[in-house]
């Protein structure tokens, strides 16, 4: 969960400005969970066991609003849709009065496949960081099994060479969910300012993630 370079200093924006911010996601499977949890608190092995964790980051403003309690839970709602150049992907969005956080998901990624075929049988924590710090509040989720099963149909097999396309476009993809009006409000009477946009790189370009939120820095200069 790393924060891009770029970002200015939230306190100086107004409520009313239209404001993003990118960073990385991460997803971990029940047995990774467990053994990443194995020093935590009782309450947070007891809210994760046996089921996977899915991270993004905030911003300050967003994470003050969150709370502390552990497992609360938000309004989500879960997006697919394709690109121009055929890639498909997954967007798990949470809001909370005007801040949305959007976590994206490559769908060829066998990861993510992997995690949507588990969907069936068991479920998904969030783990909603605050820009970057160690600060952090879980979040259940109220979505049922079968809400998954349009990104699994459009989660196609992963192509041959795709790496440097997939790295291409990733950027493209991050600025596009960074737009308020990408995603409409979950909420009534509440429009969108503040969006915090986490990108699962895949497995493909894992090893490009600093260069990726390099490009997307770039794009927004």
């Amino acid at each position: 969960m790393n924060k891009s370079s770029f970002l200015t200093e939230y306190s100086d924006i107004p409520l009313s400005a239209e404001f993003r911010a990118f960073y990385s996601s991460r997803l971990m499977c029940p047995e990774e969970v467990a053994s990443a949890t194995a020093k935590q608190p009782p309450q947070v092995r007891e809210a994760t066991k046996g089921n996977w964790t899915l991270s993004g980051d905030v911003c300050p403003q967003m994470f003050a609003l969150l709370g502390t309690s552990e497992l609360t839970h938000f309004p989500v709602r879960l997006t697919g849709f394709r690109s121009s150049s055929g890639m498909t992907y997954g967007v798990l969005t949470h809001q909370i009065a005007h801040f949305q956080s959007r976590i994206v998901l490559h769908l060829s990624d066998p990861r993510v496949r992997q995690f949507l075929e588990a969907m069936a049988e068991t479920s998904v924590v969030f783990l909603l960081g605050n820009d970057g710090t160690e600060q952090a509040v879980l979040a259940g989720s109220p979505l049922k099994p079968h809400m998954y099963l349009p990104l699994l149909a459009m989660a196609a097999e992963p192509v041959d060479n795709a790496s440097e396309a997939l790295l291409e476009e990733i950027p493209l993809v991050m600025l596009e969910m960074g737009k308020p009006a990408t995603i409409p409000s979950l909420t009534a009477g509440r429009a969108v300012h503040h969006v915090s946009v986490s990108m699962l790189i895949p497995d493909a370009v894992a090893d490009a993630v600093e260069e990726t939120m390099q490009m997307v820095e770039d794009l927004c200069l």
